[in-house]
């Protein structure tokens, strides 16, 4: 009965913890937004902490439309939301089709893959990267 009663109760609560991983996005807090020249886009550079007791915390940046809710699913930089591979993001919009985006990012091995993904262009606008650590390595 007790050995029952154990797998029943950790069967739910990992089960819980799944789910809950899947739904909890965090707290958000934008550091900084700026408004595309024509008024149309907004990019925000953002961190975000969140995971229980694991925790998380990290950096990005969102390019969006003007009205639209920051989501941070929708990330500028690296494969996986919640590593911690970015950090000192600033944006710049050199014109309408043309954004800059400088950060440090962590050259660790581990962090190659996660790195190498980066969202070059959203609707229609370039989005050219300046790694301000590339030198340093």
């Amino acid at each position: 009965m007790n050995s029952t009663i154990f797998k029943l109760t950790l069967i739910t609560s990992v089960a819980s913890l799944l789910w809950g991983c899947k739904t909890d996005m965090g707290r958000v807090e934008i550091i900084d937004e700026k408004v595309s020249p024509n008024g149309e886009l907004v990019v925000s550079t953002f961190s975000c902490q969140g995971g229980g007791a694991a925790g998380y915390l990290y950096f990005n940046a969102s390019l969006r439309k003007v009205g639209e809710t920051l989501n941070p699913e929708n990330f500028l930089l690296g494969k996986h939301r919640t590593w911690k591979a970015f950090h000192s993001i600033s944006a710049r919009w050199i014109d309408d089709k043309n954004l800059e985006l400088s950060y440090y990012q962590v050259n660790s091995p581990d962090y190659k893959e996660n790195n190498s993904i980066k969202v070059d262009s959203k609707y229609g606008v370039k989005i050219n990267h300046v790694i301000t650590n590339k030198n340093k390595g």
